[in-house]
């Protein structure tokens, strides 16, 4: 009778600790249809081209203030275009679709992507989600083109050759999770201030190495650099730089067992803010256009 009372207890406790890690379990982000991404795209090109109708208005002091973040409102709908082309299409498919010119007719399409090798029904999906993608590709170029200039000036954290993907929230040892993005590539490439600002700290770490916290003056963004290899004798807390100033290099100092930079974002925090920590990707997908991530790594 004892052994039936323990078994019936472990199987309530254990159906319980199920049930609770069931509810407890993150739900997958939604996927966004295209159609949905582009009329977001559209509705602010269209706010920003009515700011600069404004008649006799400062529009530029408001346009300012309004597209702050604009470089991460477009790189957030690039990053979701993304995940709702890779959750039809193979990455063979995806790349043969970015390849596309955006004026590309029915013919030109088909010839694009029948050279990349696809099976016919792959080939056939690709074609079904063309028309789709050009036109989102097209408000989006359009939308760059409207701000040019008219947000503070951004640049790529690393100059030269770099790699990055989407690893925000990842499980570290330790049960810890990662809060930034790590763009990789070889030692000694330079890192770069990605706006003006200010050193807000410049030490060692035993987990970052070398780490540099810059405050930007236009958002009150801070951003974290870690694992630097080296970093520039003139930098110092308190320190003043330029979007573009060379703070150091690429490394792997600290816990890192390869060169790459862990980049850090903690918008409109005027100060170190841990628990402000956001993911960086999408900004940084749209300030360094050159993220060629290697065929090897998998989706």
């Amino acid at each position: 009778m004892v052994r039936v009372v323990a078994l019936a207890l472990v199987l309530v406790v254990g159906s319980g600790v199920a049930a609770a890690q069931e509810a407890e379990a993150p739900e997958a982000p939604r996927l966004i249809p295209m159609a949905e991404l582009t009329s977001r795209a559209a509705a602010r090109l269209a706010a920003i081209q009515d700011l600069s109708e404004m008649a006799g208005a400062d529009w530029r002091t408001v346009a300012r203030a309004d597209i702050a973040h604009l470089d991460l409102f477009i790189g957030t709908l690039r990053m979701e275009a993304d995940r709702t082309l890779r959750a039809a299409l193979s990455r063979e498919a995806v790349e043969g679709l970015r390849s596309l010119p955006l004026d590309a007719l029915p013919d030109g399409i088909t010839d694009t992507l029948g050279a990349v090798g696809l099976d016919g029904v792959e080939t056939w999906r690709a074609e079904g989600l063309a028309p789709e993608w050009l036109e989102f590709a097209a408000v989006i170029a359009e939308l760059q083109e409207a701000a040019a200039g008219l947000g503070p000036e951004r640049v790529c954290p690393v100059v030269g050759d770099t790699w990055f993907t989407n690893t925000w929230g990842e499980d570290r040892p330790g049960a810890r999770a990662h809060k930034g993005i790590d763009m990789t590539g070889s030692r000694g490439i330079p890192v770069q201030a990605i706006e003006d600002g200010v050193v807000v700290q410049a030490n060692w770490h035993r987990q970052g190495g070398r780490q540099i916290w810059v405050r930007a003056f236009a958002t009150g963004d801070v951003y974290y650099y870690a694992h630097l290899d080296y970093w520039e004798k003139w930098i110092w807390t308190g320190t003043r730089v330029e979007a573009g100033d060379v703070m150091g290099t690429l490394g792997s100092s600290g816990n890192a067992d390869s060169p790459h930079l862990h980049f850090g974002w903690m918008p409109g925090s005027y100060g170190v803010d841990l628990e402000n920590l956001q993911n960086p990707y999408p900004l940084l997908l749209e300030i360094c256009p050159q993220n060629d991530v290697p065929e090897w790594f998998s989706w």
